[in-house]
């Protein structure tokens, strides 16, 4: 009989889009940095408004940003389902 061991640290990365914990990590942190990053030089511009927003981190790319990681994200969790 085998034993299965619950480990919620790989769980979500394995069904969600097939990732070990180490990968997921790496998105997940690069995701965050990105956003606390982009949200920092907001602060910065709202307090100093003479300090412009580098055009990667204005809203819009942000948004496209965003998007295209998730877009990824959704394209490897449909290959791992199929």
């Amino acid at each position: 009989m085998e034993m299965i061991i619950y480990n919620p640290f790989t769980k979500h990365p394995r069904v969600a889009v097939d990732e070990s914990w180490w990968e997921h990590c790496q998105f997940a942190v690069g995701v965050g940095i990105r956003l606390i990053f982009t949200s920092l030089i907001f602060i910065v511009h709202g307090v100093f408004p003479f300090i412009l927003i580098p055009k990667w981190l204005n809203l819009e790319e942000s948004i496209r940003f965003l998007k295209k990681e998730n877009e990824n994200r959704e394209t490897k969790h449909s290959e791992v389902i199929k």
